[in-house]
């Protein structure tokens, strides 16, 4: 199986900016453990002030925000995916827009073949496809980096549709079907 890392296009440079998050939600609280914590915080954040605001389908800084239409879709994959309503305000043009904050699970799916900076950031990611499998959206547990990944299926459901300003990376697997192929 095919697995993706979800990300936001950098190369819209209009697109929405939360401001004010890390001060109001701890990273500890995003956790499916911690997540009633969420519960008590104010939902509402303003945006970086722009001439021009794109409001893009995936935000993955500071935290990883989905527009609703791309929630709907990875709720279609994953009914019991933990979402909290986040709505991002635009102050002088007394706008707001929903987004939702997103609790994947954390996933022990890396293979040893991956390769560490000097740091201990990931330099070559490798995953486990047969630890992955199972899941469609989900963190990598045991790495410094953020990543949100996707299986193949949703990744082509995703690209079918016309959602904006994100990227999805394929990343090397290793497991039983590689072994197969290698093996022909």
């Amino acid at each position: 199986m095919n697995y993706f890392i979800l990300s936001q296009d950098e190369r819209i440079l209009n697109a929405v900016e939360p401001v004010g998050i890390t001060q109001t939600i701890k990273k500890e609280w995003l956790t499916v453990e911690k997540m009633g914590e969420l519960d008590a915080i104010d939902s509402q954040f303003p945006i970086l002030d722009k001439t021009e605001q794109d409001y893009i389908d995936f935000i993955s800084r500071p935290i990883a925000l989905l527009a609703d239409p791309l929630k709907q879709l990875v709720e279609k994959y994953n009914p019991q995916m933990p979402f909290k309503p986040l709505v991002l305000v635009d102050i002088p043009k007394i706008k707001q827009t929903l987004y939702w904050m997103v609790i994947p699970p954390k996933v022990a799916c890396l293979s040893p073949k991956t390769e560490y900076h000097l740091d201990g950031t990931v330099k070559k990611l490798v995953i486990d496809e047969a630890l992955a499998a199972p899941y469609t959206f989900f963190k990598i547990d045991g790495i410094k980096e953020d990543f949100i990944l996707v299986n193949i299926e949703l990744a082509e459901s995703i690209l079918r549709r016309s959602f904006r300003g994100l990227r999805l990376v394929k990343v090397q697997t290793e497991g039983r079907w590689n072994d197969i192929f290698i093996n022909l």
